[in-house]
C-alpha cells in the first residue's frame, strides 16, 4: 500500500468512528451523516480482512483481493445486515438503500484501497498499520 492508500484507510476509519460513536457520545446526533457508515464499512472491513489474511497465512495469502472477493463481501453484507438480522431482531430495520451504500463502499475499496499489482515490490507484501 502506498501512502495515499494508508491515508484513505485511516480517513475512512476515523470518519466511521466519528459518525458512529463520537458524535453520539458528545451529544451531536443531529450532525450524523446518514448512510456514511454503510459506505465506509466495507473499505475498512476489507482492508482489515486482507491485513489479517496476510498475517495469519503469510505463505498462501494474496497481496490483494480480487473483484469476486469484493463482490462476495458486498452480497454477504447485504444479505446478512438487510435480510437476516432484521428478521430476527426488531433493533434492525431493512433499508434497501444500504445495499447501494455497501456496493459503493466495495467500489471505493476495489479502486482506491486495494493494492495494485504494479505497486507491489514482492508477491506477499503485507500492510503495516
Amino acid at each position: 500500500m502506498n501512502w495515499f492508500q494508508y491515508f484513505l484507510f485511516w480517513l475512512a476509519l476515523s470518519l466511521y468512528l466519528l459518525n458512529r460513536y463520537v458524535l453520539d457520545f458528545l451529544g451531536f446526533t443531529k450532525y450524523k451523516i446518514p448512510y456514511l457508515n454503510d459506505v465506509l464499512c466495507l473499505p475498512v472491513v476489507l482492508c482489515v480482512a486482507l491485513w489479517l489474511q496476510q498475517k495469519l497465512f503469510p505463505r498462501t495469502a494474496r497481496s490483494r483481493l480480487n473483484i469476486w472477493q469484493v463482490i462476495f463481501t458486498v452480497i454477504y453484507f447485504s444479505i446478512f445486515f438487510e435480510g437476516i438480522l432484521p428478521a430476527f431482531s426488531n433493533k434492525y430495520t431493512r433499508d434497501f438503500w444500504d445495499i447501494g451504500a455497501y456496493a459503493l463502499g466495495g467500489i471505493i475499496y476495489y479502486f482506491f484501497l486495494n493494492p495494485k499489482p504494479q505497486l507491489l515490490s514482492k508477491p506477499h507484501q503485507t500492510y503495516i498499520f
